[in-house]
């Protein structure tokens, strides 16, 4: 009979008393969930697009539908195959201009071909360059699944001495899914070794590390099935791939690294598998469930941001978090009733300590009173004043570049120089100008009237002399119903550089309103320079309110948790600190280049305009599961015990290793990232490592517990009347477990 009767009997509880009952059934469904959500996993990538920054109702995307519904007679996109022949010669650049439009025009994506036969101006360096214009049938979100064909029947057609690369908006994107696909799997090559050694040490058993793994994959699995279906009501972008296994495996080791851990500390303590799971669900579990609700509540927030992008990384992310604590409050207690005590066997972990020279680290629950993370909070509360303020002084010193954060476009420039579109552009900017590549189409809409031609002139001249501009189209394009006029800008600089972009404004602001004569004309600017600059603008501008919602929310929800006030206030003041200082760091490394060749790549002068906003909703999340883990623990001995101080000191005994070694796993999951070469996904490896670093090592541990003993009873405080309206999530008793 167990010598602990007293059990919670709260939700939580119950449900793991329920799924530990009915182990069988419940570990059959999430096994058909998981063969359901494999077979929609395969096909969630044809269902992604490389869309997703158009900003509804501005300029760019007035521009982007206009052209769509007026110029129908225009191919829905198109590919330039590029031929460098000057190490060759002009005979063989026609050889292989004739034998790259026989073979692509074969492919049933291709539409109509262009070459220098038909257009000599297609022809440049006295004939040994060349470019052939491929017209495909599908827009871009379609062609992206097939343009691989085309770009390979194109390459494949080279003859020798002549160099051919393919170029455009359906080869960048397809470049970017073959790199970021290639990359992925080198990042999971790397992590799961990583992961199973890190879980080895903790626990010790073979058995134990693998249970983490395998329930992951089990939520990533499904929630990867599950996008399937999300992206046939929402364009999600190719990038979800990235970010679902990005947060997916962090949130899904570390809730099932903290089941496991309060269970063992259960069995260790005398309990019976079935009761140690009941009280490892009302106590971890609870905490898991409450860390979910933070973590979801911070990734809504990128909803506020107002982009198609973020609202598919919400969409994602959201999805494998929800799943994360499913399957750690469902799965995990199921398998581990059923293993038992046989969970723990198989101690490979002591065998590669004692192979080291080391001897075995006791479970933690074996150190509390004794061990170093009692003497180490001991000493934190003796110097609380010292260890705040030092604290403080290192995150605002990382966090200062960010008054110098500069927001901007990574298109092409974000993809490594040996990709083909890369190269193809490159060669398009050499020979006719860096604004060839993407060019800004002015589009002036007559609204029903025939076109003023006058006007437009008029409009085009001022805009060429610019002193940003190298060359205006000549002849504006006219609609088939004569009410739309259509030409093309090109730049000095390519679509991702500010300069473009300020063209693109100036464009706008001065010389549209100085043109009297084209006022009866609705005008807007497109291209990708003119997306580029309304993407970073709306950013920039709804980022302070993503984060003042998320701030206020997770404030909310930590209120209802704690039952106080000011720990859930300093929960997101220092998180807040720790974000700060990893977007410090970012504009250190991606904007000023410290250390960007021993990353891979060139710095671009900015930090891509995405990522701090996306950041912030991730890193908001994340980083409350230690703060709301270690306070669990700090509350739950406070109520049986009464001395805060002693709280403060067991919590952080009991939790410390275990925080440490989930904040390991993380960095180590976010670091395999910047493997990847695409520059985007390196920030957000990076800038994920240095924020998940800095809160479990200099908040969690130093300023938390200082923080506490200086504030002392007033931790706890909550006004009497809010005490009185905010629903209660009590477990019932849960007494100390007694040391063996």
């Amino acid at each position: 009979m167990s010598p602990h009767p007293a059990l919670p009997n709260g939700p939580f509880a119950r449900l793991g008393h329920w799924c530990g009952r009915r182990r069988w059934p419940v570990m059959i469904t999430w096994l058909v969930l998981l063969v359901v959500g494999a077979v929609f996993a395969m096909r969630a990538a044809d269902q992604l697009t490389p869309g997703g920054f158009e900003i509804s109702g501005s300029s760019s995307d007035i521009a982007r539908t206009t052209i769509a519904e007026k110029f129908t007679a225009d191919f829905p996109s198109s590919v330039t195959v590029t031929i460098d022949g000057r190490g060759a010669s002009a005979a063989a650049v026609l050889a292989t201009v004739d034998a790259v439009e026989a073979a692509v025009r074969d492919d049933p994506l291709v539409g109509g071909v262009t070459g220098p036969r038909q257009d000599p101006a297609l022809l440049a360096e006295g004939g040994r360059v060349a470019f052939v214009e491929v017209g495909l049938n599908k827009g871009l979100d379609q062609a992206l699944n097939d343009v691989a064909s085309v770009v390979d029947a194109a390459q494949g057609a080279a003859q020798p001495g002549v160099q051919v690369e393919v170029t455009g908006s359906p080869s960048i994107f397809n470049d970017f899914n073959e790199v970021n696909n290639a990359d992925l799997a080198k990042s999971e090559a790397v992590q799961v070794p990583l992961l199973i050694l890190i879980l080895v040490l903790v626990f010790g058993s073979l058995i134990a590390a693998g249970i983490p793994i395998a329930t992951t994959v089990v939520a990533l699995v499904v929630t990867l099935g599950l996008v399937f279906f999300i992206a046939q009501v929402v364009d999600l972008s190719i990038y979800v791939k990235n970010v679902v296994p990005l947060v997916g495996i962090g949130v899904g080791v570390d809730y099932t690294l903290f089941i496991l851990t309060r269970y063992r500390e259960e069995l260790h303590s005398g309990r019976t598998p079935l009761e140690a799971i009941q009280v490892t669900s009302g106590t971890a579990g609870r905490a898991i469930f409450f860390s979910g609700l933070t973590v979801v509540v911070a990734l809504a927030g990128m909803f506020a941001v107002g982009v198609p992008i973020f609202t598919g990384f919400a969409f994602g992310t959201i999805a494998v978090v929800f799943l994360a604590v499913l399957v750690a409050l469902t799965l995990v207690p199921a398998i581990l009733t059923a293993l038992g005590h046989r969970v723990f066997k198989w101690d490979v972990g002591h065998r590669i300590l004692r192979a080291v020279g080391l001897g075995r680290r006791p479970p933690v629950e074996e150190q509390v009173g004794r061990g170093f993370w009692v003497r180490w909070a001991e000493w934190v509360m003796d110097h609380a004043w010292l260890c705040v303020i030092s604290t403080a002084v290192v995150l605002l010193a990382l966090a200062s570049p960010v008054l110098a954060m500069r927001l901007g476009s990574s298109g092409i420039t974000a993809l490594p120089k040996d990709t083909t579109s890369v190269r193809g552009a490159e060669l398009v900017a050499e020979v006719q100008g860096p604004g060839a590549v993407s060019p800004i189409e002015v589009v002036a809409d007559f609204r029903g009237q025939p076109v003023d031609q006058a006007a437009v002139a008029a409009l085009a001249q001022a805009i060429a002399r610019d002193p940003e501009v190298a060359a205006v189209q000549s002849k504006p394009d006219v609609s088939g119903d004569g009410t739309v006029a259509l030409f093309n800008v090109y730049a000095k600089h390519i679509d991702d550089a500010p300069e473009a972009q300020d063209l693109v404004g100036r464009i706008l602001d001065d010389y549209v309103p100085a043109t009297a004569a084209i006022s009866p004309a609705l005008v807007s600017v497109g291209g990708g320079a003119s997306q580029n600059r309304d993407f970073t603008d709306t950013v920039a501008t709804n980022l302070p309110w993503v984060i003042g919602l998320v701030m206020i929310l997770t404030f909310l929800v930590l209120v209802v948790l704690f039952r106080s006030l000011l720990l859930p206030l300093k929960a997101v003041v220092m998180t807040l600190l720790s974000v700060l200082a990893a977007y410090g760091v970012l504009v250190m490394v991606f904007q000023w280049g410290y250390g960007d060749s021993l990353l891979g790549f060139d710095h671009l002068g900015h930090v891509t305009n995405w990522v701090p906003p996306f950041l912030f909703s991730i890193l908001f999340g994340l980083s409350m599961d230690y703060e709301v883990f270690l306070l669990s623990r700090v509350r739950e001995h406070r109520e049986h015990h009464g001395d805060d101080r002693e709280a403060v000191a067991w919590g952080l005994a009991r939790t410390g290793r275990i925080i440490s070694a989930a904040a390991l796993i993380m960095i180590v999951v976010f670091l395999t990232f910047l493997l990847n070469r695409l520059i985007p996904i390196k920030e957000s490896a990076l800038g994920l490592a240095v924020a998940i670093f800095l809160d479990a090592t200099l908040v969690r541990i130093l300023m938390v517990p200082a923080f506490m003993r200086l504030a002392g009873k007033w931790n706890w405080w909550l006004p009497g009347p809010l005490d009185r309206v905010l629903p209660r999530f009590d477990e019932g008793e849960i007494p100390a477990a007694p040391s063996r």
